[in-house]
């Protein structure tokens, strides 16, 4: 990816964080976002958002070297606070049958050692940082 879409999207990413500490719990000492170098040199954003209702979004984003695509690879898997899964967005090719592979999420927890973890065709139209936060928002902030 060139570096400056790189950095402009890495910029985009933080704006979209300080912008949301209405829901964001930005002060608590599990927050954590890759710094602006590191994301460069990896390729990739790292993230953990704990939100006021200490609930906790785990982010990781792997940016694309072509700068065709921004999110080539991601995870965003969003936890109650109790520690239990409440939704997954990824694009890991390991579910070929649901129609908008390979993006798919999870629902609910997950599954116990030895049972299959159901997915789902996504929910959102083009999966990406911003769209899963508005995602979060709208399903268990408003």
């Amino acid at each position: 990816m060139t570096a400056g879409k790189l950095e402009a999207y890495y910029w985009e990413i933080y704006a979209l964080i300080f912008e949301s500490d209405d829901i964001l719990a930005l002060d608590d000492p599990d927050f954590s976002l890759s710094d602006a170098e590191a994301a460069g040199i990896e390729q990739a954003i790292h993230a953990v958002l704990p939100f006021r209702d200490r609930s906790r979004l785990y982010a990781e984003i792997q940016l694309a070297a072509d700068g065709e695509t921004i999110e080539e690879r991601y995870a965003y898997i969003y936890y109650d606070s109790g520690g239990q899964r409440l939704l997954q967005y990824d694009n890991r090719d390991h579910h070929p049958e649901i129609s908008t592979h390979p993006h798919h999420m999870h629902k609910g927890p997950i599954p116990a050692a030895g049972e299959k973890d159901r997915a789902w065709p996504t929910d959102i139209e083009f999966v990406s940082f911003e769209m899963v936060l508005q995602r979060i928002r709208e399903r268990f902030f408003s």
